[in-house]
């Protein structure tokens, strides 16, 4: 059934997605505006987020580990969709109070974004996620996981190192990565949040073809038409040079660099192919619009 639909034909469903400042939350709200839903958007910092106040959205400013504030959030929604701060170290305290509140609210249908291999205790930031998983599960809600792979978009950050022919990343530069459009991953959580899509389903998300930094320096020197060279980066060093980061970010990105140093971030595009019902976004593609800004 999809959201709102018990409050009466023709209204139109509300949606709370919390961590809505970041690129996640601005993705997801995007794309349930496009399902014609209102969104209730939940910052801690109503005034460095005011951009997000648009036709059909409206700021809802509480913190994401205060079970109250987000009950009083939900007042009026069919929906949420819970996204956590990247590598917070509150992310199972944020996921307890977003099931308390949703159960004290009323508001049966839950998406919680996730992240691809939950089940990883050498990246502490991927294993939350997993606890969180399993509250969600033990919730009694009608709920769904989706667990993406890594975002394209976040070649965005090396822009200007690639068009300046190189790209230095703190992982070996053959270790594959099934990395995912945004856009798309948003898509599939419009799609639950507003349809009804999946409920009580776990969908991994990685995109069609497993890249590496050396693949993403030849698909960035093929687009900008000279020399590109991946190089790595040793993660200690990594971590050595970014001594300014809060330790808890520092110390889980370091692991997780650590991680795909051995492995890389492998996945199957199986299940997004199937929800999408196309042939998902790659590597080229993404990355032509990128660096076209």
């Amino acid at each position: 059934m999809p959201a709102g639909a018990e409050a009466g034909v023709g209204r139109r469903p509300r949606v709370l997605v919390t961590g809505a400042g970041g690129k996640t939350g601005r993705a997801v709200i995007a794309a349930v505006r496009e399902r014609g839903a209102l969104v209730r958007a939940v910052v801690r910092d109503g005034d460095r987020h005011r951009d997000l106040a648009a036709p059909g959205v409206e700021l809802a400013v509480a913190d994401q580990r205060d079970p109250a504030a987000l009950t009083t959030a939900l007042d009026g929604c069919d929906a949420v969709c819970a996204i956590a701060p990247n590598v917070s170290p509150d992310e199972v305290a944020m996921g307890s109070a977003v099931v308390t509140a949703a159960t004290r609210a009323g508001v049966q249908r839950l998406c919680f974004h996730s992240v691809v291999h939950p089940q990883l205790s050498a990246m502490p930031h991927h294993a939350d996620k997993g606890r969180v998983e399993e509250q969600v599960v033990e919730s009694g809600l009608a709920w769904t996981i989706l667990q993406p792979n890594a975002y394209l978009q976040n070649l965005a950050g090396y822009r200007d190192q690639l068009r300046a022919g190189h790209y230095r990343v703190p992982y070996a530069t053959d270790r594959p990565s099934a990395m995912v459009d945004l856009r798309e991953v948003a898509e599939v959580a419009a799609r639950c949040l507003v349809d009804g899509l999946g409920i009580h389903a776990t969908f991994e998300l990685s995109g069609p073809a497993s890249v590496t930094p050396d693949d993403i320096a030849a698909a960035a020197a093929r687009q900008l038409g000279t020399e590109v060279v991946a190089a790595r980066q040793d993660p200690a060093d990594w971590a050595a040079a970014n001594q300014q980061l809060p330790t808890h970010a520092r110390e889980r990105l370091h692991a997780m660099f650590v991680h795909y140093d051995r492995h890389g971030s492998p996945g199957d595009a199986t299940v997004l192919r199937c929800l999408l019902g196309r042939e998902p976004c790659g590597l080229d593609e993404v990355l032509g619009e990128l660096l076209a800004v």
